[in-house]
């Protein structure tokens, strides 16, 4: 047992011996990294390596990480390998695991520019109201931008959006053109055109005052034909046409061609109305406030002038005034519409009450510098009031159509009483007023149920009750 012990002994003071004698190797810090390129000029797809030394170059760790500011740009991995990704600028970094030493290379990826641009097709016939596509190849295939901007030279004939689609608009031709990002340039000339029926029609159509057309019927000989009438009606590449109403007043026109088809055209605006009327009614005038004299058939000389449109309600529906009428009374200027619906083919003229907008007007009453228009309403020629305040609920708001004889005559009488509030419209009502927002204590001056300033009522029944007519000079 001593024997054992003795080796056992001589064995550690050798192990000691030599563990003591061996000194440790000493860490060397990092103090800075650098690459082997701070600036790199790239286009998307490249792979380029950039190499990252440590300082000093007997530092313990070389360890790094790497990354980038903007990988939309250019990427990274952790050997230093830059991949570009898309045009732009952008920082690549490596970084120290010792000390957090840093260095960086600025990436700029350059765009891979159009060489060609194409547009397909060249040539495209496109009908009235109805769409095609164009399509734009941009080459090579790796190109950075593959859009392109589109524009039409006639957006009256064809117009455009920003994914090709082509929409025909008027008859005629246009070009279409597709600019890539760096200027170039491709077009295809659209011709628009109309589908044509394919037998005859007889057809009657209303349309604003704006140029239009529509397909109809015919045969080549029929090209050129009009309706008379100026020519402004005419049969031409498949369609009858019309030229823009610049007359001042509505127009109708019927063109027949060879094949049996027929248009009629009538075409008016709400400015066809403007000019001089004659208004034909009779009127009281008991107050003797307003300057009119009573008188059964007393004729107005009135004014209709177009108007920028403002928006009232009249309890049923909204409608903007684009007409004023003045020359009913003194310098009051009533509001005014003339109402066209194009698919039913018929149109109302309305004038307008207004029971919270008076206005300042030389009433020739000291104290009352302000008129408002209101309507006379009853339940036929019993419990009437001549100044309703307010009226049609408590809105305040109503029209007195008028029956439409033709586009220059108009009348209103007891057979199209319009009613307002349950109520019958008997005329309208001139009531001298104290403010521009009347209330009821502005009319102490007349008798709401009984009394009025001046009235235009629509009496019929003999050559000296005509009711309302209304007549362009």
């Amino acid at each position: 047992m001593k024997k054992i012990y003795a080796i056992f002994a001589i064995v550690l003071s050798i192990a000691c011996f030599f563990s003591c004698g061996k000194a440790e190797a000493p860490i060397v810090e990092t103090t800075g990294v650098s690459l082997s390129t701070t600036t790199l000029s790239i286009y998307p797809g490249d792979v380029v390596k950039v190499d990252a030394s440590v300082d000093p170059s007997t530092a313990t760790s070389t360890y790094k990480t790497w990354a980038t500011s903007n990988g939309a740009v250019a990427t990274v991995d952790g050997w230093g390998r830059i991949t570009g990704v898309a045009p732009g600028t952008c920082n690549i970094t490596a970084k120290t695991a010792s000390g957090g030493h840093t260095a960086t290379c600025k990436v700029t990826v350059n765009p891979i520019d159009e060489t060609s641009l194409t547009v397909e097709p060249a040539e495209l016939t496109v009908y009235y109201d109805e769409s095609e596509t164009l399509t734009a190849t941009i080459l090579p295939s790796n190109a950075s931008y593959k859009t392109v901007t589109w524009t039409s030279d006639d957006e009256s004939v064809a117009s455009v959006d920003e994914t090709g689609k082509v929409k025909g608009v008027g008859l005629g031709s246009a070009t279409i053109t597709a600019t890539s990002k760096n200027g170039l340039k491709a077009s295809c000339r659209v011709t628009v055109a109309v589908r044509m029926p394919t037998e005859p029609e007889i057809i009657e159509v209303w349309k604003s005052d704006n140029a239009g057309f529509r397909g109809l019927y015919g045969t080549t000989s029929d090209e050129g034909a009009s309706a008379g009438n100026g020519g402004w009606l005419k049969y031409e590449n498949g369609a009858a046409s019309w030229t823009a109403n610049e007359t001042g007043k509505v127009r109708t026109a019927t063109l027949t061609l060879s094949t049996g088809s027929s248009i009629t055209v009538t075409q008016l605006d709400a400015k066809d109305f403007v000019g001089s009327w004659k208004l034909t009614a009779k009127t009281f005038a008991p107050n003797k406030n307003l300057g009119v004299t009573a008188n059964n058939n007393y004729v107005a000389n009135l004014t209709i002038a177009a108007k920028e449109g403002t928006t009232a309600n009249d309890g049923n529906a909204k409608l903007t005034n684009n007409l004023t009428v003045a020359g009913l009374i003194n310098s009051y200027v009533a509001e005014a519409v003339v109402d066209i619906d194009y698919d039913a083919k018929s149109y109302r003229f309305g004038i307008f009450f207004n029971a919270n907008k008076a206005q300042e007007v030389n009433t020739g009453k000291e104290g009352y510098d302000y008129i408002v228009l209101l309507p006379e309403l009853g339940s036929g020629w019993s419990q009437y009031n001549f100044c309703p305040f307010p009226f049609n609920g408590t809105t305040g708001y109503g029209w007195m159509w008028f029956v439409t004889d033709s586009f220059t005559e108009m009348h209103y009488g007891k057979d199209d009483w319009y009613k307002i509030d349950g109520k019958d419209v008997l005329g309208m009502a001139f009531c001298a007023c104290k403010s521009a927002t009347p209330t009821v204590s502005d009319f102490s001056s007349v008798n709401l149920a009984s009394g009025y300033d001046v009235i235009y009522q629509c009496n019929v029944g003999g050559k000296d009750n005509p009711g309302f007519q209304l007549v362009k000079e």
